[in-house]
């Protein structure tokens, strides 16, 4: 089990809509979702690793959430915390 930050069973392991299956490090995730919630409220985000919204969309296939492209930074922020909880949902209903 990888661990990152001290925390055991931080990757999941997630099919995506076009088959491919990779692997999601929540902590990853969670910083991502985050950045994208700045944009969208403040309009900037002070990040070094800062992702454009075309990125994120790629990483997480994000159109497959929403009914059209994923374009501004409210939707990819609305987006990036539904899938964000579809997999914190996940891990938390799989703990043993």
């Amino acid at each position: 089990m990888p661990l990152i930050g001290n925390m055991p069973g931080a990757d999941l392991d997630v099919t995506f809509p076009s088959g491919e299956t990779r692997t999601v490090n929540m902590i990853v995730l969670l910083a991502e979702t985050l950045m994208a919630e700045q944009m969208a409220k403040f309009g900037f985000c002070q990040s070094q690793n800062m992702r454009t919204i075309k990125e994120l969309r790629e990483k997480y296939e994000l159109d497959y959430f929403f009914d059209a492209l994923v374009k501004t930074w409210e939707d990819c922020a609305a987006v990036m915390r539904h899938f964000y909880n579809v997999c914190n949902d996940h891990i938390e209903a799989n703990r043993g």
